[in-house]
Formats: C-alpha cells, structure tokens, sequence
C-alpha cells in the first residue's frame, strides 16, 4: 500500500471518529478533552477523552468546609479538590469505527457498586447491583469495577469512604457488541 493510500485511509478513519463523536458525544452534555486515531489489531479505533459536563459526585467547598480549620488550610483543600476532580473525571474510551468499545475507564456515581449501609438494606442493594450488571451483561459488555478513593481525589485525607468516584470499565465481550450508545445509555444511571 502506498504512502499515499495509507494517508487517505488514516484521514477516512479520522473523519469517521468525529462524526462518532459528533453523535454520540454532544456538546450540550460533554465536554471533549482530545481525540486521536489509532490502530488495533489492524483496523483504525478511535480514542476520546472526555468529560461529562455537570456530573461532579461531591461538592469541593462542602468537602473542605468539613476538614478545613484556618482560612489558608481552606483554600489550599479547594485549589487540591478542584484540580484533582477535574483530572479524575476526565473518561476515555476507545473505540472501533462501529461504535464498538475496546476498552474504557468512565468516572461515575458509586451507587450501583458500593453499599453504603444508609437507609437501604443489604438486600435490596445486591438486587440493585445485580440488576446493574444485568445491563451490561445485555449490552454485550464485560465490566469490571474500580475506584479512586478519596485521598486520590482531594489529598491529605486519611479515611477511605467519603468523597469517592467510581470508574467503570467496559469491554466488548466480541466485535459488534457493547457498542457506545448502550455504554453511554447505561452510565447515564450513574451521572
């Protein structure tokens, strides 16, 4: 394949990223940090770094007004708080050109992984959970959780509860399946 061939498939492929992410990303809902073209296994992926615009699972000032007792230790928690949820809740997902997903890590809402114990019974959440992972089951995605405690995202602290994100990652369990609409449609739960 020429030179020139290779380019005119690359910017094929970069075209059809943006119009994914023109689709399924709008600008009233994400905020779109950076996208590239890439290659897996032989075909082109799109990679999409992105945020969801007003999700924020806890509120900075309500934080540091609870840990902070001098106006400099205040101020200090905000700038800290700030800038480490705004790098955390920067998501990524890569995709095929179909809309299927390879592999992705998206900040969400702890609730449908974590047991919280306040005003809901064990049961009941295990119904919830299951129910949750039922979704991605039906999607045709594998998911594994995990999660950045909260020293990760605002520093100093020593307990590992509250305030705390949540990162989902979802896989195609094969080509064509757990495409972005559905992932996206399912994280919606957890905004």
């Amino acid at each position: 394949m020429s030179w020139a061939e290779r380019e005119k498939r690359y910017k094929e492929a970069e075209k059809k990223c943006e119009e994914l992410i023109a689709k399924h990303f709008p600008k009233d809902e994400f905020d779109v940090k950076d996208y590239f073209v890439t290659t897996e296994d032989g075909k082109f992926a799109c990679i999409v770094d992105f945020k969801k615009k007003y999700f924020e699972p806890f509120d900075c000032d309500d934080y540091c007004d609870q840990i902070s007792y001098d106006e400099e230790e205040y101020e200090e928690c905000i700038g800290n708080c700030k800038e480490n949820l705004e790098a955390a809740l920067t998501s990524s997902v890569k995709m095929l050109l179909d809309g299927t997903v390879l592999e992705a890590t998206i900040a969400g809402d702890c609730r449908p992984v974590w047991y919280d114990g306040l005003g809901e019974e064990e049961e009941e959440f295990e119904k919830r959970q299951r129910e949750f992972y039922e979704k991605w089951e039906k999607a045709g995605c594998k998911i594994s959780d995990g999660w950045i405690h909260p020293h990760e995202l605002v520093g100093g602290v020593e307990w590992e509860e509250w305030p705390a994100c949540c990162f989902y990652h979802p896989s195609a369990k094969s080509e064509g399946t757990c495409k972005i609409d559905k992932v996206l449609d399912i994280m919606k739960e957890v905004w």
